[in-house]
Formats: C-alpha cells, sequence, structure tokens
C-alpha cells in the first residue's frame, strides 16, 4: 500500500498481476544461492538458453573469461552452494541468471559486495550501461569512478 506513482512500461504495478510482476523485476543479493550442479544448470534453471545467450550474460557480469578456463566449461559442476566458486564469482553467476532472462527492473543488494573494487565498477558499469533495463543498487560503497552514470543516488 502506497501513494504516488509506481510503473513498470506504463503499467502501475498495483494492476499487475503477480505473475505479470515477477515476470519484469529480477532480485539478486550479496548471498546468491548455487545448486550443486553445473554453471549452466545454475545459469539455466530448468529454462532453456542458448551457448550464446549465455556466454552474453557472462560477458556483460565479467565471469565468461572465468568460465571458458574451467576443464568442461559452461558443464562444470561448482559443488555444494558453489563451493568451488569465490563469493565475487558466485554474485557474477547470480548476476548473469538475472540477465539471461532479460527482466526489466533489476533489484542489486550489495551483489557486487564480494568483487574487488575495479571488478565492482566494471560489473556496475556493464548493468549501468545496459540501455533496456533500470537498475537499483543498493549498496554501502558508491564509487567516484561511475557516480555520475546513476541518475539519482539516495543516502539515508
Amino acid at each position: 500500500d502506497y501513494t504516488g506513482d509506481l510503473q513498470i512500461d506504463q503499467t502501475e504495478i498495483k494492476n499487475m498481476d503477480n505473475n505479470a510482476l515477477r515476470s519484469n523485476i529480477v532480485y539478486i543479493d550479496q548471498t546468491a544461492y548455487l545448486f550443486n550442479a553445473t554453471v549452466r544448470y545454475n545459469l539455466e534453471l530448468g529454462q532453456h538458453f542458448t551457448d550464446e545467450e549465455i556466454k552474453s550474460a557472462l560477458e556483460k557480469a565479467d565471469l565468461w573469461d572465468f568460465v571458458s578456463t574451467l576443464p568442461q566449461k559452461l558443464d562444470t559442476p561448482v559443488g555444494e552452494g558453489g563451493a568451488s566458486l569465490s563469493g565475487g564469482q558466485k554474485q557474477r553467476l547470480a548476476l548473469a541468471r538475472g540477465l539471461l532472462r532479460n527482466r526489466k527492473l533489476f533489484l542489486l543488494d550489495e551483489s557486487t559486495s564480494s568483487l574487488d573494487k575495479a571488478g565492482a565498477i566494471k560489473v556496475e558499469n556493464d548493468f549501468l550501461n545496459q540501455p533496456k533495463i533500470t537498475i537499483v543498487f543498493v549498496s554501502h560503497q558508491l564509487h567516484e569512478e561511475n557516480k555520475d552514470k546513476f541518475d539519482q543516488i539516495i543516502t539515508v
């Protein structure tokens, strides 16, 4: 219950059914959940995407260079909870998973917190340069290098 307007594609969200709302929004927090399965499975989650779509999403999330060096590439198991990956790699995998689904609104809650500064800036810039999506970053660290790319910064 709120006052004012909150719209996705000129449709007030109060007037959207839950399925339509979920099909437009992706939420990624700082602790990405990964299954004891392959990189591909953790990206697709039962849906099907081409290798080119997967590669594009991994490139945008700055993870393709790493995945391309794995012994079985996309078919390499990641272990329970992504045990074979670093915290930053898990976050990048979750970001790529969201990108694959062509959502219009990304809510990223500390989703680059496990990345080093250069990696976080690169991932943030890659998302900020996507012309057809809206991104809400929730973060304890605002990088001066990309501060001017945000439409609005709210500090609390």
